[in-house]
C-alpha cells in the first residue's frame, strides 16, 4: 500500500508539473483559454481572490496583489493532492481487475 500511495503522490507532482508547464507555455503562444482549463485549480483559487482596481470606474484598470501570488503557491499543492488521489484510485482499480 504504501508503494501504491507514493507512485501516487510521484504521479500527481508530475502531473501537476506539467500541466502549469503546458499552461505557461500556452499563454505565451497567446491561448489564455486553454492555459486557463490547463491550470484549472489555479483559476478555481484566483476567482476568490479580489482584484484591486488602478484605474477609474470608467476605465478600470485591475491589478494583482500578494494575494493572487499566494492564491498560486495555493494551487500546486492542491493539483497534487487531487491528481494524487485520481492516481490512486486509477492504481487500486488497476489492482483490483488483475
Amino acid at each position: 500500500m504504501l508503494k501504491r500511495v507514493l507512485l501516487a503522490f510521484a504521479v500527481g507532482l508530475f502531473a501537476t508539473g506539467l500541466l502549469i508547464g503546458l499552461s505557461f507555455a500556452a499563454d505565451s503562444l497567446g491561448f489564455p483559454t486553454i492555459a486557463s482549463v490547463l491550470s484549472w485549480q489555479n483559476t478555481l483559487l484566483q476567482c476568490y481572490v479580489p482584484l484591486g482596481n488602478i484605474g477609474t470606474a470608467a476605465h478600470p484598470v485591475y491589478e494583482g496583489s500578494p494575494l493572487n501570488f499566494l492564491a498560486f503557491l495555493a494551487s500546486i499543492p492542491l493539483g497534487v493532492v487531487i491528481y494524487g488521489l485520481l492516481a490512486y484510485a486509477a492504481l487500486t482499480w488497476v489492482r483490483r481487475r488483475a
